[in-house]
């Protein structure tokens, strides 16, 4: 089998909410997202996407995808792509870096590996290992009474993981942890995402101004070396996200005890090929794990809902069902959500496919 071509489609998710905003000033209300297809010369076709959460979140620029993917090509068309991790070195070989660009690529071909076999893409990544993944649902930033409602909402549709958006204020963001954290019901998390908003003076702060309170903080200091220094003074779990973006960088979070939880988000990380070994590196070191993606449709979730149900349960915190957070959708078969929880079908490979009357006509097209 050979990929014979690559086309290119490109769209625009908005969110569903008033608007996506996070601490820096960060606000967006829609996301560009990039869909390739990769066709066989056996006829099969495989979809992968990618879509950066903003510019100012991590280092992924939607508009640089298709320069990226100009680069790629030529690595690409011909080889075989059931064989993930050969495909995998010749990008890196050929462009250093730019996970989130190779991760449309990556998807795409765990997605016709699992068409070829006419199996689910988890049966490869370790197999079903829960009937649905537990998610977590992002509430932005806000006031207490605010972040409170959002919960209140949220927590109403049957979600109990929250993720809560921080960094207005060290007062500030105590107030809004003691405010939502009060209102707690059995079994619910509750993380507080600085989004690398903190200085290491302000996270020792907080989390001693929150020393009541059961609850994670997220990337508390941009570097990862500022959250190992802070760590022994914090009286909270620490989970790292945006800091680590290789696998050696995990390797390095690991050694020195960084970290309690990790964020995987699959382009970080290139897609489903590295994500799949920080996950087992996880699981082996006892880091607790969310698996998600930054952004996107429903191809997107999809890819990480399949290295999540594919975890074992007691090392996975939760996913996300980041589909759902758009007002607009790009694809069809998803992910379907209930009480909180996503399921993943049984269908071969991704078990997604674009919507191209959505999409509308490529934007590029490479071929042999």
């Amino acid at each position: 089998m050979r990929i014979e071509k690559i086309t290119v489609y490109t769209g625009e998710l908005s969110y569903a909410g008033k608007a996506y905003s996070f601490s820096q000033g960060r606000i967006y209300t829609a996301f560009p997202t990039t869909v390739v297809a990769l066709k066989t010369n056996t006829g099969i076709t495989g979809y992968g996407e990618v879509c950066p959460c903003g510019p100012a979140y991590m280092p992924a620029y939607a508009e640089g995808v298709i320069p990226a993917l100009e680069q790629l090509a030529p690595v690409v068309l011909g080889e075989d792509p059931t064989h993930t991790l050969s495909l995998m070195r010749r990008m890196d070989l050929a462009l250093n870096g730019h996970g989130f660009a190779k991760t449309p690529i990556d998807l795409a071909c765990w997605d016709i590996l699992g068409k070829h076999s006419e199996l689910p893409v988890h049966v490869f990544l370790g197999g079903r290992m829960m009937e649905s993944i537990p998610i977590h649902r992002v509430v932005p930033l806000g006031t207490p009474d605010e972040t409170l409602a959002s919960v209140d909402e949220l927590r109403a549709r049957g979600y109990g993981h929250f993720q809560i958006k921080l960094g207005l204020g060290v007062a500030e963001d105590i107030a809004t942890m003691q405010t939502v954290c009060a209102s707690a019901r059995p079994g619910e998390v509750f993380v507080g995402d600085a989004n690398a908003a903190w200085n290491r003076t302000e996270a020792i702060r907080i989390s001693r101004g929150l020393r009541e309170q059961d609850c994670m903080l997220e990337q508390p200091c941009t570097a990862t070396v500022d959250c190992i220094t802070v760590r022994p003074q914090l009286l909270h779990p620490v989970k790292l996200d945006e800091s680590l973006g290789s696998l050696a960088e995990v390797r390095a979070a690991i050694a020195a005890n960084a970290m309690d939880a990790i964020a995987i988000k699959l382009s970080k990380f290139g897609g489903i090929t590295r994500s799949r070994v920080i996950r087992d590196l996880c699981v082996d070191a006892g880091i607790a794990m969310t698996i998600e993606e930054a952004w996107g449709s429903g191809i997107a979730s999809a890819a990480s809902a399949h290295l999540a149900i594919s975890t074992a349960p007691e090392a996975l915190l939760n996913g996300t069902d980041i589909h759902n957070y758009n007002s607009n959708q790009i694809a069809h078969g998803a992910p379907e959500v209930d009480n909180g929880h996503m399921k993943v079908a049984d269908r071969p490979g991704l078990g997604t496919e674009p919507d191209f009357d959505a999409l509308g006509d490529p934007v590029r097209e490479f071929k042999r």
